[in-house]
């Protein structure tokens, strides 16, 4: 009788055993890299779009794009910081009933930008139950129409509001002209709207609130904010004291963040800018 080579069943565990070990060394690597990716990613498209904020003023006697209202007024006082990631709104439209650019959608309408998809950071965070949409495909029916063009209607119709929106905040800080601003204000930065949506996450854990302390999971504390300088330069702004608790309501819901709160929003651009 021949002798039939075979692996025996204890050699065979040790392979799956040494094959399990290094996928535990490798995947928190892998994941690593990819999170590095979607930073810079991020970041380079906060640079396009800082290229097209200075030739828009630099063609407009050095005049920032104003910061509107949901229905595109321009009021002395600011709008709420939530307002400045609204791109287009049907409550403001030319003739034809055509919506009109707003923030950075001039950009996009001036082609100072030629893909929209620059206005969206890739690490924006995906929660399936969070109402309001910050993704570049759910605003053009995953490529099939044009940016801008139409509004589709958000997953939670009861909360969410049909504008086509982005996913950085852009803010002037109620001034007029680029030359008014200090060089190392920033000018745009990653989603600052509420807690769930801040990008860069540690871990890419679900940025959800502890159910009974209301406050978030640790683990789930963003590592810092992508920031476009008035100068022109783009920075990954850390630090813990971005995302102080004074700063955010970190109350469970929605709208727990300095989205509606412009004294707060104002305080944290600060906070980065020391950071830079």
């Amino acid at each position: 009788m021949k002798k039939k080579n075979a692996f025996t069943l204890i050699e065979l565990l040790v392979v799956i055993a040494i094959i399990a070990m290094l996928l535990a060394v490798i995947m928190p690597s892998l994941q690593k890299a990819k999170d590095y990716a979607r930073r810079t990613l991020c970041m380079s498209n906060a640079r396009q779009t800082g290229v097209g904020l200075k030739v828009h003023s630099q063609s407009n006697h050095d005049e920032l794009i104003p910061v509107r209202d949901q229905d595109g007024k321009i009021e002395e006082t600011l709008p709420q910081p939530w307002e400045a990631v609204v791109a287009f709104s049907p409550t403001y439209t030319g003739s034809g009933g055509k919506a009109l650019p707003m923030h950075l959608g001039v950009l996009y309408e001036e082609k100072l930008i030629e893909n929209p998809e620059v206005f969206y950071c890739p690490a924006q965070p995906r929660n399936s139950e969070y109402p309001i949409p910050y993704y570049y495909d759910f605003y053009t029916d995953n490529g099939a129409k044009e940016w801008g063009s139409f509004f589709p209607i958000p997953p939670d119709a009861g909360n969410g509001h049909m504008w086509v929106r982005t996913s950085y905040n852009y803010w002037t800080y109620g001034k007029k002209k680029m030359t008014q601003l200090n060089v190392s204000m920033p000018l745009v930065v990653d989603n600052l709207q509420e807690w769930e949506v801040v990008p860069h996450r540690r871990g890419r854990i679900s940025p959800s609130l502890d159910a009974t302390s209301g406050v978030p999971n640790p683990r789930a504390v963003p590592l810092g904010v992508s920031a476009l300088f008035v100068d022109g330069h783009v920075s990954f702004a850390g630090g813990d004291d971005i995302f102080d608790k004074d700063l955010w309501p970190l109350s469970s819901g929605y709208y727990n963040g300095p989205g509606n709160r412009r004294d707060a929003f104002e305080e944290i651009l600060r906070v980065i800018q020391g950071h830079q």
